[in-house]
């Protein structure tokens, strides 16, 4: 096996709650040979709609166990999720590649903070789905996107490598996340980011940085997604095997090695933004108590409870698991439950409202 091992210094086993929305683990002190490696991304690689918990990651580690990697390797990231495997991580649930004003957090964002406090050997990097479903300035894609590869660059070491990978195909007939597109302008939009991506991806090769294509588009079809954007259990394990190849080919020193001589290139400018860290709180409790209730009388002159999806006068992470189901198409809901989960009043209850409900939650704790 061809890799360098790295030691990692690792701290406390303490379960907290952090501004992002997610659950973080910060394990016990002691030194560990091991090759850290980061899942960086969105929702699929949180694993939103994962069923079992872990999306594509428990199929990766679940092939890593089965021959014999996982004693050398350690996932890391401030997010924990995923039954049977090593569950950290760093995705992020409705995360675009940067701040959208007024409607997403962004990983470059915190991005510095996250790779000082996590460092990893190698990042597997799978982002701008969410910018897509937002419209937002699309032609600035590889801009943005350039931006937080090359941070993340600076923080590999010597024997890293950041595995940036495509977008899966989105179903523009399923309006659960956005009704903005035809088949055809979505296909497109897929289309154009990734052709970026593999051009980011040359150019950064012709200057001897470390970073590779993992291909996710042509592993995965419409068919293998659950809701028109997320994977369904064949769609994840299609991308735990294609991941489990290309984490192989690294350990076995197999990975694509840069070109000799560099590609013609466009200049990019850059859009600079302001940095932002994630707050933590050192809360270990889980995710039960009530929220205070935000009130509104609807059109029909029903008087309902933001969040309150369940109608039971008490906003819990009942809710928050109602709301999931009604996203996956497991849950139906009425007028007033429509009401009710629209967090930000735009007559829709989609992946906005479960961050934002989500985040209401996480905020009563403090």
């Amino acid at each position: 096996m061809k890799f360098k091992k790295f030691t990692a210094s690792l701290t406390a086993v303490v379960l907290t709650i952090c501004a992002t929305g997610s659950l973080t683990v910060f394990p016990e002190d002691q030194d560990a040979e091991k090759l850290r490696i980061m899942p960086l991304g969105d929702s699929i690689t949180d694993g939103f709609t994962g069923d079992p918990v872990g999306g594509y990651r428990l199929t990766l580690w679940k092939m890593l166990e089965e021959n014999g990697y996982t004693d050398q390797l350690d996932f890391v990231g401030p997010n924990w999720g995923g039954d049977g495997i090593d569950p950290n991580h760093a995705g992020y649930s409705g995360y675009s590649i940067a701040d959208i004003p007024n409607m997403r957090s962004g990983i470059y964002n915190f991005v510095d903070w996250l790779m000082e406090s996590y460092p990893a050997d190698v990042v597997m990097l799978q982002i701008g789905t969410n910018d897509i479903l937002s419209s937002y300035e699309l032609d600035a894609m590889p801009e943005r996107l350039e931006l937080l590869v090359d941070t993340i660059l600076e923080y590999l070491p010597e024997d890293g490598l950041l595995y940036l990978a495509t977008i899966p195909y989105m179903d523009a007939d399923v309006t659960n996340y956005t009704d903005a597109y035809t088949v055809e302008e979505m296909d497109k939009a897929v289309d154009d980011y990734n052709t970026a991506v593999k051009a980011l991806i040359s150019e950064k090769q012709a200057e001897g940085k470390p970073i590779a294509l993992s291909d996710i588009n042509s592993q995965l079809t419409k068919q293998d997604l659950l809701d028109g954007v997320h994977p369904n259990a064949t769609g994840y394990k299609k991308m735990g095997n294609y991941w489990y190849q290309k984490i192989t080919e690294y350990l076995n020193g197999d990975s694509e090695q840069p070109p000799e001589t560099a590609p013609e290139t466009t200049e990019s400018i850059i859009e600079t933004v302001p940095e932002t860290l994630p707050e933590t709180t050192e809360s270990t409790e889980s995710v039960t108590e009530t929220t205070e209730p935000i009130t509104e009388t609807t059109e029909s002159g029903v008087i309902s409870e933001k969040g309150d999806i369940l109608m039971d006068h008490v906003v819990n992470l009942q809710d928050l698991i109602y709301m999931q189901k009604y996203l996956l198409n497991l849950e139906s809901i009425t007028e007033e439950q429509m009401h009710a989960g629209d967090m930000d009043s735009n007559n829709l209850v989609n992946i906005y409202d479960f961050v934002l409900l989500k985040q209401a939650l996480l905020s009563s704790l403090n």
